[in-house]
Parts: C-alpha cells; structure tokens; sequence
C-alpha cells in the first residue's frame, strides 16, 4: 500500500530506518508480539516503496530505559543519521 506522503526525495534517501526497542530486559523476553510487530515494520516500509537493502533495522537498544540516551547507541545512530539527512522513513511502534 503506498502513500501519497511518501515523495520520490523520501524513496531517494539511502536508508529507512526501523527502530526496534523494549525499555527493559524483562519486556524483550515477555513481550515477544511487540518485537514481531516491530520487526514486521520492514514489510510495511517495502510497501511505501523502499527496497528490502535500503531497510535498516536499528535494534541495539533492546532492554535498555528511555529514561537516559546515555548507553542507547541505537538511538544515537538514528539521531546522527537523520542529522546527516539519510534518513527519509522511521518506521516504530
């Protein structure tokens, strides 16, 4: 399904981002349907029209707080690459 939001400068970005995250180690084993929803975000960002190499999954935060960005090196890579302009999706739950 494609979206009229989504311009040909959005498909021209190199990446799309899907950030992935549970805020707690005890989330990332008992929430076990959020982290397939969250993964199935690819298939979503491949039908607004990205190919599956130019998805990126971002999930190095599993288990860590929000409450911080201090140890989220996921977070810091998506924020430095939007900085960079390379991002033209974030697709999260």
């Amino acid at each position: 399904m494609k979206s009229e939001l989504v311009k040909p400068t959005h498909l021209a970005r190199r990446a799309v981002v899907v950030y992935v995250r549970q805020s707690t180690p005890h989330q990332v084993v008992s929430n076990q349907e959020s982290l397939r929803l969250q993964y199935a975000l690819r298939q979503r960002a491949r039908e607004l029209g990205w190919h599956d190499a130019d998805v990126d999954v971002i999930d190095a935060d599993l288990g860590l707080s929000a409450a911080s960005a201090a140890k989220r090196n996921g977070f810091k890579e998506l924020v430095g690459r939007v900085g960079l302009s390379e991002i033209g999706l974030i697709l999260s739950m």
